[in-house]
């Protein structure tokens, strides 16, 4: 959802095509507080340059009640949202930049189109930002899920 460009459209023919009670589902991350990996990146590339693309500020549906609503103007009965909290451990700082480098979502996308020298900046104003950790560390996450009926 957080790549759709027009939701309320999508939300209505996820409710066309269920059948009548069936189940929709949606589940998000959230961009703004609680994917720890991405506020400390985006929060890293801003320091690096200030028109980063945070996705906290160009994604939707991250924040508390936003696919509650979505779901419940789409028409979808007994709409109700969780909260999902998980871990993510990384050997060392090499592996989380990796995954940057390899260019995958907006983050990757942002980071391999960096000059050299801005690229470099980046990495080092991220390991700052995670306190510079000399081995294995850990990283929290939260997303937002939520699902509703479609009517009968």
């Amino acid at each position: 959802l957080h790549f759709v460009t027009d939701p309320a459209r999508a939300a209505a023919e996820l409710r066309r095509v269920l059948r009548p009670g069936g189940t929709v589902a949606a589940c998000v991350w959230d961009f703004a507080d609680e994917m720890e990996m991405l506020r400390h990146f985006w929060d890293a590339a801003l320091t690096v340059d200030p028109t980063a693309p945070d996705e906290a500020r160009t994604m939707r549906f991250g924040r508390p009640g936003e696919l509650v609503e979505l779901f419940d103007t789409g028409g979808f009965h007994e709409v109700t949202e969780v909260k999902i909290e998980v871990t993510s451990t990384y050997e060392d700082f090499e592996e989380l930049w990796s995954g940057f480098l390899a260019g995958i979502g907006p983050a990757g996308s942002f980071c391999v189109s960096l000059s050299d020298e801005r690229r470099s900046a980046l990495r080092e104003e991220l390991f700052r930002r995670l306190g510079a950790p000399p081995g294995r560390f850990t990283l929290g996450a939260t997303s937002r899920c939520a699902h509703g009926r479609a009517p009968d």
